[in-house]
């Protein structure tokens, strides 16, 4: 057994590629790729309690070149509502590939193990625009001016790979 010494908070960011396959027996089997991501511990650790520890991270999806934030892979777009075939109960397998460095210029994907949470959250700006031309204003038009996107993952697993992404670790 090698043991591991993790300078906690010395890696200015973590930032790679998350994917979740999923690997769920009711609903669709998605595989969704959010190709940059930057991590970030958004949760307390608690060493000491009755009950799993669980690593909290939250990471912020940025746009590619293309303005995309990534991909969904749905396994038949022939089944269309109502169909109880598009019910889904998620479970699913998440890997973390980090971004290449100097260090490690072909980094590998890894299984980051049991994840108990791995949610995505877009997020829109609208501008409001008033039409002026009576006597009461009226809103006539409301554009998305900006987007930015969130993924959420609670892990159980204490790997020290887990604990240098939660911990912001070399």
């Amino acid at each position: 057994m090698a043991v591991s010494t993790l300078n906690i908070g010395t890696e200015p960011e973590k930032r790679g590629t998350l994917i979740f396959t999923g690997e769920n027996d009711i609903g669709p089997q998605l595989t969704i790729t959010f190709t940059s991501v930057q991590i970030t511990p958004s949760a307390p650790m608690n060493f000491i309690g009755d009950e799993y520890g669980l690593l909290e991270v939250t990471g912020e999806v940025l746009a590619d070149d293309t303005g995309s934030f990534g991909t969904v892979e749905h396994p038949d777009d022939a089944v269309v509502p109502p169909d109880v075939k598009n019910y889904y109960v998620g479970t699913g397998v998440v890997t973390w590939t980090p971004e290449a460095t100097t260090a490690v210029p072909t980094p590998t994907a890894r299984d980051v193990g049991n994840v108990n949470v791995f949610e995505f959250t877009q997020a829109v700006e609208q501008l409001d625009h008033w039409n002026h031309r009576g006597g009461i204003r009226k809103k006539d038009f409301r554009p998305v001016v900006q987007q930015s996107a969130t993924v959420r993952m609670v892990m159980d697993e204490f790997s020290a790979e887990n604990l240098r992404l939660a911990l912001m670790a070399t």
